[in-house]
């Protein structure tokens, strides 16, 4: 019951990846504010930090909306009676389902719209949740940010580009929050997934599936299989539970002399 009583929102929370983060955090005591683009999908998980004794509450947000997002911190510290945590998680993984399969997935082929959407969510969402969180922050003297990156974002990938660079951005950018917070007793860091074996994870076995001659023709089960055999050392996937032990782990009092650091998840497929 690390942060028993203390009120975290967190962006993308009606997803896998979100809802693992959710639960950790309610199991570790802190009441949650599930925000997603999808008012159904926060109110199913929000149901779920519920049963387990905590209070929830779901909030529509789509993260790429300064108003939006000025809301949601607003709505979460009104419902549950402060707040202590920001957990960054919304995310695009690249790539439109409605892409051509005959298009091969290489960095000429990305095309303008879905650069300017993967950014949208990934980077800029960031910085307009951050941005509208760090006046609560400043004048309480307190608070934890954890921006949910990719280990994409240190290690990245050609037919990722996009992805890639707009996570390597986000770790920079917690880089530098994390800078100008501190002072204020406010700790930032990110977190950077592995292979998580979400709805995004999936998106991404069908398009390398159809599109990448690798893995062309594999079910999106066999892409994924395939990519943990070959690059994580332990030789298994990460679930949103790893992921979400590390973000209550650093939303803690434990982490508070943890400041601007990027923490790999991720099984060992990258080492620094």
């Amino acid at each position: 019951m690390r942060l028993k009583d203390k009120v975290a929102v967190v962006t993308g929370g009606g997803g896998g990846l979100g809802e693992g983060i959710c639960r950790c955090l309610a199991r570790e005591g802190a009441n949650v504010a599930v925000s997603d683009i999808s008012l159904e999908a926060a109110r199913r998980v929000a149901d779920v930090v519920s049963g387990m004794g905590r209070r929830a509450t779901a909030i529509e947000t789509d993260v790429r909306d300064d108003k939006q997002c000025r809301r949601m911190v607003e709505e979460a510290g009104d419902t549950l009676g402060g707040l202590d945590i920001l957990v960054c998680n919304a995310g695009f993984g690249g790539y439109s389902s409605d892409r051509p399969a005959d298009l091969p997935l290489s960095v000429e082929n990305i095309s303008e719209e879905e650069w300017d959407l993967t950014f949208d969510v990934n980077m800029k969402g960031v910085f307009l949740c951050n941005r509208a969180v760090i006046p609560r922050f400043k004048k309480q003297k307190s608070g934890k940010i954890i921006n949910i990156a990719s280990i994409g974002g240190r290690m990245p990938l050609d037919f990722l580009a996009h992805y890639d660079a707009s996570k390597a951005g986000v770790i920079a950018f917690t880089q530098a929050v994390a800078m100008h917070m501190a002072r204020y007793g406010v700790n930032v860091n990110a977190v950077c997934p592995g292979l998580v074996k979400t709805g995004m994870g999936r998106s991404m076995g069908i398009m390398l599936g159809r599109s990448h001659p690798v893995f062309k023709g594999m079910d999106p089960d066999t892409v994924f299989d395939k990519l943990v055999n070959n690059s994580v050392r332990k030789r298994t996937p990460q679930t949103p539970e790893d992921i979400g032990n590390a973000v209550a782990f650093l939303a803690s009092d434990d982490a508070s002399e943890i400041v601007g650091q990027s923490i790999n998840v991720c099984g060992g497929m990258y080492f620094s």
